[in-house]
């Protein structure tokens, strides 16, 4: 019983410094909407600079604020929302590549160390190979948890990237949508 009430009682708290996080980013994003200076640098890097910021926030273990938290200040340097989702997205796809290739890399070590795994993965890829597409999409659009935790085993496979693009592009576009969208509508609600 106490081990319950431990976890639960983490697990509020995780749930709250996630909150308090997304709070501080918000207001963070308000102030700097307000900023001559932050709204100057958005507009100087314009939507290249959404496609470095997308690629780092893709990377989730750098940075684990979406981007898209931002999306006022964007706005204030007079970035269009359709621009702001599809720059993201681009730079979300980019470290998408980038985490499927350290996954050709590992799964290099991981046959010859672990064969047995790399078996294993690439009988599952073979047996449900019709779900690889659809999972990729929803798994890109809906959760909150960094792409590289499904590309990474997909890459054991041996699936070839290419077959990838689309269904992580419209999942990441689906993705930035849901977070701009949310955010703004959170945004004026509290503003």
């Amino acid at each position: 019983m106490n081990t319950i009430r431990a976890i639960s009682r983490k697990n509020v708290a995780l749930l709250i410094g996630f909150l308090v996080v997304i709070a501080s980013a918000l207001v963070a994003s308000q102030w700097l909407s307000n900023s001559p200076a932050a709204v100057e640098l958005i507009d100087q890097f314009g939507y290249v600079g959404l496609v470095l910021l997308g690629i780092i926030g893709g990377l989730n273990f750098v940075i684990p604020i979406p981007p898209a938290t931002f999306s006022a200040l964007y706005s204030a340097a007079g970035l269009t929302a359709t621009g702001i989702i599809l720059s993201l997205a681009i730079g979300t796809l980019i470290a998408d590549s980038l985490g499927f290739w350290f996954g050709t890399r590992a799964a290099l070590v991981i046959e010859k160390k672990y064969a047995n795994i790399a078996t294993y993965a690439k009988r599952i890829a073979d047996e449900r190979a019709f779900l690889i597409i659809p999972f990729v999409t929803l798994y890109a659009a809906l959760v909150p948890f960094p792409n590289e935790a499904i590309l990474i085993p997909l890459a054991l496979t041996g699936i070839k990237f290419r077959y990838l693009v689309v269904p992580l592009l419209c999942g990441n576009i689906l993705h930035q949508t849901i977070l701009i969208v949310g955010i703004d509508t959170l945004t004026r609600f509290l503003f």
